[in-house]
C-alpha cells in the first residue's frame, strides 16, 4: 500500500509547527509519510501509533520520533483520551542547522539522561502554548526550546544512516507530487474524481482505484484531511466567521464544515474556538492540566 507524501508550511516567526492534542479531540491521523523530522510527547493517557509498520502504544511520559521519509499515522478517541504535544521540524530548518541531515537519522533511547530533558522541556513548551493569547513573547520561548530539543537529538540520539535509501521510487515520487499538488491548488475549488480524471485524460473508474492504491486512502477523504488542515488553521488564528472559513477551503457550506470538523475534532468548530480564546480554561476537564496547576 502506497502513502500520502506531505509538504510541512512552518507559520511566519516560528522555527516548527506546535500542535496541542486534547482529550475532547478525536485524533485520527491516516498513514502518510514527509521528510521532516517529528515528535510527539504523551503528556497523560495513551495513543496508538502505526510508525514504519510497527504498531504500539504510546502512554504518559513517552517520546514518539518519527524520521524524515517514515510512513506513520496515529489514532486517539474518546474511549481512551490523551493529551499529547506534537512538533514538527520542517526539512528546510533541519538542513540550517545540520547541512547533512538527510544522511542521519535519531533513534531514541529511554535510558540516556536526554530522553528525560526532552521530556521536561515538552512539559515546559504545553502552558507556554496554551496560554500565547496572554503572552506576548512565548515565540521566544517556543523557538529557544526547538533548539534546545535538536541540540539534544544531534548530540545523544543521532544515526549515520547505513544506506542512503528513498522510501519510494522517483518515478512513484513524482506521480504522488503531482496529485498532491494538484490537491493542494485547487482544494478551495469544486473539484472531484470527474474534474481530476479530466485533467489527467483517464475515466474515473481508473483514477479512483489508482489513487487508492498510491495513497492508502480514498480521493474523497483525502481532500476533506487538506481543508480540514487549512480550515483548523483559519479557525485557531484568525476570527473568520465558521461560513466564511468552510468556503474558503473548498466546503460547500457551514454545515458540511462544522459535520466534519465534528468527525476531525469531536466537536463542533466554533464550540472549539471558545474553548481555546481567553486565559480562562477552567472549563477543559483535562487532570494532567490540573494536576499540574496550569488551570
Amino acid at each position: 500500500m502506497e502513502y500520502p507524501h506531505e509538504t510541512i508550511k512552518v507559520p511566519e516567526k516560528f522555527l516548527a509547527w506546535v500542535y496541542v492534542h486534547t482529550e475532547n479531540q478525536i485524533m485520527e491521523v491516516d498513514k502518510h509519510w514527509h521528510r521532516s523530522l517529528e515528535l510527539t510527547y504523551i503528556l497523560w493517557g495513551d495513543c496508538l501509533f502505526d510508525v514504519g509498520g510497527r504498531r504500539f502504544v504510546a502512554k504518559a511520559g513517552d517520546l514518539v520520533l518519527i524520521n524524515g521519509g517514515e510512513v506513520h499515522g496515529c489514532h486517539m478517541n474518546y474511549s481512551s483520551p490523551a493529551e499529547a504535544i506534537t512538533i514538527i521540524f520542517p526539512v528546510a530548518f533541519l538542513k540550517q542547522i545540520y547541512p547533512a541531515y538527510e544522511d542521519i537519522c535519531f533513534v531514541l533511547d529511554q535510558e540516556k539522561a536526554g530522553y528525560t530533558q526532552l521530556g521536561r522541556i515538552f512539559k515546559e513548551i504545553f502552558p507556554v502554548f496554551s496560554n500565547r493569547k496572554t503572552n506576548l513573547h512565548y515565540q521566544l520561548k517556543l523557538n529557544s526550546s526547538f533548539y534546545e530539543i535538536l541540540y539534544i537529538l544531534l548530540t545523544e540520539f543521532k544515526r549515520e544512516k547505513e544506506v542512503p535509501t528513498a522510501i519510494k521510487t522517483q518515478k512513484y515520487m513524482e506521480r504522488c507530487q503531482d496529485i498532491i499538488a494538484y490537491i493542494d491548488t485547487h482544494y478551495r475549488e469544486t473539484i472531484s474524481l470527474d474534474t481530476l480524471s479530466r485533467d489527467y485524460g483517464i475515466s474515473k473508474e481508473h483514477l479512483s482505484r489508482t489513487f487508492k492504491e498510491c495513497m492508502g486512502t480514498t480521493f474523497k477523504k483525502y481532500l476533506t484531511s487538506i481543508r480540514m488542515h487549512h480550515a483548523y488553521q483559519d479557525l485557531t488564528e484568525s476570527d473568520y466567521s465558521i461560513l466564511q472559513i468552510a468556503l474558503d477551503n473548498g466546503f460547500s457550506d457551514s454545515r458540511s464544515f462544522t459535520r466534519a470538523f465534528q468527525h476531525y475534532y469531536g466537536q463542533p468548530p466554533l464550540k472549539y474556538r471558545k474553548s481555546l480564546a481567553g486565559p480562562n480554561m477552567s472549563h477543559v476537564k483535562n487532570p494532567y492540566l490540573r494536576t499540574h496547576g496550569y488551570l
